[in-house]
């Protein structure tokens, strides 16, 4: 499968190397916005022009390389609706388990550990050394950055951010579009929009 990477900063640098590490895929190419990037390379493979360019192009799928929540929401829409597939990468030392569901467009880099029964919205990033527990759900188009801890039976809504290092609690709800700090430790249910920091979490 020849996948298109749309943006070509630090995060779609990761997304690169968790598919170049992979034996069933491989890169087409990037596109990006920021024209200062056009016709450079990652890990030799081009820089193609803007993000609309992709209908340009004839590839399997794509992912998008952009870790903003907002902004990656915004464009899965655009691009789903122009009639795109999107990729799934599973970088090959991420651990799946048994009845995991994980849409399409996510992205699971190395180290990664999601825990049986458990369901991944479509658009999410699982950052380097993450863990999602045992029948948890994240919703479409969240973030779990580096080294989260998610326990069991979590419920994680739509565009969440969930901080480097941070922990949540068995059995805990984190709303819509909330941010969670790094390095907070969740032990009480976080309101959709909400922003909390610290050990324990608080609302700021």
């Amino acid at each position: 499968m020849r996948i298109a990477i749309m943006g070509a900063g630090g995060h779609a640098k990761v997304i690169a190397d968790a598919i170049l590490a992979s034996s069933h895929q491989s890169i087409f190419g990037f596109f990006d916005d920021d024209d200062s990037l056009w016709k450079s390379e990652i890990f030799g493979i081009p820089v193609l022009g803007p993000i609309r360019g992709w209908q340009n192009h004839v590839m399997d799928a794509c992912v998008i390389g952009i870790g903003r929540n907002a902004v990656r929401r915004s464009l899965y829409d655009q691009i789903k609706t122009a009639g795109a597939k999107f990729a799934t990468v599973v970088h090959p030392r991420a651990v799946i388990g048994r009845g995991v569901t994980i849409g399409d467009g996510v992205v699971v880099f190395a180290n990664v550990v999601v825990n049986a029964d458990t369901t991944i919205g479509p658009n999410c990033i699982l950052n380097t050394a993450c863990s999602v527990d045992h029948d948890c759900s994240v919703g479409a188009h969240s973030h779990l950055a580096p080294g989260v801890v998610v326990a069991g039976e979590v419920r994680i809504g739509e565009q969440a951010f969930i901080g480097a290092g941070a922990k949540i609690i068995p059995q805990i709800r984190v709303g819509d579009r909330s941010v969670v700090g790094a390095g907070a430790v969740v032990i009480r249910d976080v309101a959709a929009a909400a922003k909390v920091v610290g050990v324990p979490a608080r609302p700021i």
